[in-house]
Order: structure tokens, then C-alpha cells, then sequence
């Protein structure tokens, strides 16, 4: 079994104890000695139009408005994991994954809050985005893509070899103009155009222990996860690597990740049965607040700058 596999299984399991949104529970220095709000804590102080950040609490995604007000139930996903989250014209689309089985489903933002079933058949697949009217994902074979009403479905878009412990990716991440993907038993970030051509596998080839999982694009830079609590990071052109860039304080994580101008986030825990919980910190690397709610990624920020 993939490390990839092991972490979602692991953060899936540990979802009915996280159950619900609580209050800010985080740790680390508040500005000028006062504990900021939550919604200040979340969307990072002073930040202009924060978006919104979805999530994985229990059977359902979640919608936070970053700059304050009711965290809102979006749809209900079953007892399924959930590895990737896009939006496109207004459906939100997730990837799920249930035993070896999964599937690429939508619910339409406005209206019912039914959940439909757009792909069946997917294997181990391990991220979602949406850029240029269409939807591409990450699965253990290859890059598939799909127009958002189901259109010109193509399994195996982009065909990548196989990694040496097996698949071909763990995240995906786009800037608008190329799929980036990690290969953690390879220790390299991958690069290919959205149109399938330049495939880059060394983009960004990492030292020999590194494990790159879960990707995220904001603030014209790539993030990454270490899962030995660390948060990566180089340019969108692949120059200043470094991936210990932050220093989350855990050795649970991190996971999955979302970016934008302003912040990063990302989620860790889960284990023996412990909470998920979702930490934050600037994209200049301060303010990191280690737990200000309880929930998994794979997250969807909305706010500028965040192609995730």
C-alpha cells in the first residue's frame, strides 16, 4: 500500500470523530497581545475579500465564508474519502473514493442539494482542479479529464510512468496553464501543460527523503506537503525549492493544502483515532495557528490568487 493511500484511509477514519466545526482552538502568537477572531485568524488580518474554503467534516463538504459568519453544510458525501474539490460554472465537484472504487460527482450550488455521479470507474484517484471549461484529476493510471456536463471524457489523458512504489501521482495543483503533480516515491514535482504537452517529470526534483503529497498554487508559488511536518515551497517557475519552508509542529501531517495571496492552510491529525484538525499560516510564513477548526482537505479556497 502507497503512502498516499495509507494517509487517506487514515484521515478518513478519522472524520467521525471530527464530526463538526468547533471553536478556534489554535495555538501561536496573536497580534499586538490580543487573540484575533476567528474569522481573522482564518482569512489572516487585513486580508481584502477572503473567499471561502470547503472542506471534508463527517459525511458532508463544508463552505467557511473566510471573512466571517455561519459555516454552511454543502452536500452530503456518505462514508466516503474525499480527494479532491473543484468548482466549475456552479456545480462543486469532488472526487471520492470508496474501497478500491471511486467517482467524480457534482452538486449544483444552487437549488437541491442532490449529489449526482459525473465519472464511475476511477482507481485510487488523488486530486481534482478546474481550469479552461474542463476537469482533471489524478488517479493511480494517469491525468483524466472531463468537461464539466460530462463531455469528451478521456481516462488517460496524460499518461505519466509509473512511480517506482506504483501510480503515477499524489496531488495536483494548477496555475491556470499547467497540471503540476507530486511524486512522492520519486521526490520530484511534475509539470505538464494543460493541453497534455511538455511533460516535465523533474520540474522540481526534490533530496532523496523527500515525500511531496498534497500540492497547492497561490501567491505565484507552489506549496507541498511533507508529511514530516513540514510545508514545502518553490516559484511557479521551479527555482527556490525548499521543503522546509514551514514548520508546522506535528509529525501527523501535513496532508492536503489550499493557498491563496493572502494564506495557506492545511489539515493534519487523525491519528489513534485523534481529530483532523486544519491549521493556518501567512504566505510570508507567519502567523502560524497550528488548529483553528476541526476538518480534512482536500480543500477548495476561493479567495485571490488561490488555484488549488
Amino acid at each position: 500500500m502507497r503512502l498516499n493511500k495509507t494517509r487517506v484511509v487514515m484521515a478518513a477514519g478519522a472524520l467521525a470523530v471530527a464530526g463538526c466545526v468547533t471553536a478556534l482552538v489554535g495555538s501561536g502568537a496573536a497580534a499586538a497581545g490580543q487573540a484575533p477572531s476567528t474569522a481573522q485568524a482564518k482569512a489572516g488580518l487585513g486580508s481584502p475579500n477572503p473567499g471561502s474554503l470547503y472542506y471534508v467534516s463527517g459525511e458532508y463538504i463544508m463552505r467557511d465564508p473566510l471573512a466571517g459568519g455561519k459555516v454552511q453544510r454543502v452536500v452530503k458525501v456518505g462514508n466516503v474519502s474525499v480527494t479532491g474539490i473543484a468548482i466549475s460554472g456552479n456545480r462543486l465537484f469532488w472526487v471520492s473514493e470508496a474501497g478500491e472504487g471511486g467517482s467524480l460527482n457534482y452538486v449544483t450550488l444552487t437549488g437541491a442539494a442532490v449529489a449526482h455521479t459525473l465519472v464511475w470507474h476511477l482507481s485510487f484517484s488523488t486530486g481534482l482542479v478546474a481550469t479552461s471549461g474542463w476537469l482533471y484529476w489524478a488517479d493511480q493510471n494517469a491525468i483524466g479529464r472531463v468537461r464539466p456536463n460530462g463531455a469528451q471524457l478521456t481516462r488517460r489523458f496524460v499518461v505519466p510512468p509509473q512511480e517506482f512504489g506504483g501510480g503515477v501521482a499524489e496531488g495536483l495543483a494548477t496555475d491556470g496553464q499547467h497540471l503540476f503533480f507530486s511524486r512522492c516515491q520519486n521526490n520530484e514535482i511534475a509539470r505538464v501543460n494543460i493541453s497534455g504537452r511538455s511533460l516535465d517529470l523533474s520540474f522540481i526534483k526534490l533530496p532523496a527523503m523527500s515525500c511531496p503529497q498534497g500540492l497547492a498554487v497561490g501567491n505565484d508559488h507552489i506549496y507541498w506537503s511533507e508529511l514530516t511536518s513540514h510545508v514545502g515551497r518553490a516559484t511557479l517557475q521551479g527555482t527556490g525549492a525548499s521543503g522546509t519552508w514551514l514548520n508546522i509542529h506535528t509529525n501527523q501531517g501535513p496532508f492536503n493544502l489550499a493557498a491563496s495571496n493572502s494564506n495557506i492552510y492545511w489539515d493534519w491529525g487523525g491519528g489513534a483515532g485523534s481529530p483532523v484538525h486544519v491549521g493556518t499560516a501567512r504566505v510570508n510564513g507567519t502567523g502560524l495557528r497550528t488548529s483553528i477548526f476541526l476538518g480534512q482537505g482536500a480543500f477548495l479556497l476561493t479567495s485571490p490568487g488561490a488555484n488549488s
